[in-house]
């Protein structure tokens, strides 16, 4: 990990980079980022206790080291799948594959909340910067904000009514055998999965908000709008590309400067901001999750 994030020769220019903005700039925003990511992951696991409590009772407490032991094995994982073991392996009495179940369930609500904003940041990242619909009728605008609708709305009604996915499984005769398995989408109603979404919304703007202090921290000339739209594209980007923590970075800087090089021709200040946010926000955890490691419970009496 320390060969990959700090002695890469690649890392070079934006090490150069961080510290001479570190001298010319109030350290502030990056102390404000660094507070932030406690939130991140403190929101994060409040949903997950949220959801975990239909199994098995646990602190706040425990909560925040099952999240954090989680990020340090999801950061070795391809699209962080580790993550699901590493919290799982906190419990004392759960089933186990019920808790990767709605662990999984606590991640689509996440994965839902950067698809609903990456849509609408690509509905506005079409009319404003592609110069697809240029010298077009309004009326194609409007149809692709129908279609954005239609398509956020579909998506967070499937979200709200996971609990049908346990009948659509039983539907298959290979399946019945695992249907005290598939009955843990019938645990939430409607409106536990709401909270679920807007618990996953709140950190969604956490990390959006993080993003923007660190783009303008490393002098990248933007506004807050345009920053919340490259970043939401970034976010469903890199939400689609399958990629392991520990070696996206590389994926990470090249998105970003896809999206934000259309505003700012300070790339190295971009690729600085992605580079930061990622460290803030995996490998510190991931490093703080390492003393934590004592409390997975692989066996149990």
């Amino acid at each position: 990990m320390y060969e990959k994030v700090f002695a890469n020769e690649s890392l070079i220019e934006m090490k150069e980079w961080f510290l001479t903005t570190l001298k010319e700039q109030s350290p502030t925003p990056l102390f404000l980022v660094l507070i932030l990511m406690f939130v991140n992951w403190g929101l994060d696991a409040v949903k997950w206790r949220y959801l975990i409590q239909k199994l098995e009772k646990v602190s706040l407490w425990l909560s925040i080291k099952a999240v954090f032991l989680g990020i340090t094995v999801s950061i070795f994982t391809p699209n962080r799948i580790g993550e699901f073991g590493g919290r799982v392996f906190c419990l004392d009495k759960a089933d186990r594959i019920k808790a990767v179940l709605v662990t999984v369930l606590g991640n689509l609500g996440q994965l839902l909340a950067t698809t609903v904003f990456g849509t609408l940041a690509l509905v506005h990242y079409i009319h404003e910067y592609s110069g697809f619909l240029d010298g077009e009728a309004d009326y194609w605008f409007f149809v692709l904000v129908f279609i954005a609708a239609i398509l956020i709305t579909s998506l967070i009604a499937l979200y709200l009514n996971s609990s049908m996915l346990s009948d659509f499984f039983l539907k298959f005769k290979i399946l019945k055998k695992y249907e005290e398995y598939s009955d843990v989408f019938s645990y939430y109603s409607m409106r536990e999965l709401f909270n679920v979404f807007l618990l996953s919304v709140a950190r969604y703007f956490v990390f959006t908000f993080q993003f923007y202090l660190l783009i303008r921290f490393f002098q990248v000339e933007i506004t807050f709008l345009q920053s919340a739209t490259m970043s939401a594209m970034t976010f469903l980007t890199m939400s689609i590309i399958p990629t392991i923590a520990l070696t996206e970075i590389g994926v990470r800087g090249s998105v970003a400067i896809s999206f934000f090089g259309l505003l700012s021709a300070n790339h190295l200040g971009i690729l600085t901001a992605a580079f930061s946010l990622w460290v803030i926000n995996l490998v510190l955890p991931a490093l703080l999750g390492t003393v934590l490691v004592y409390n997975l419970k692989f066996f149990r009496s």
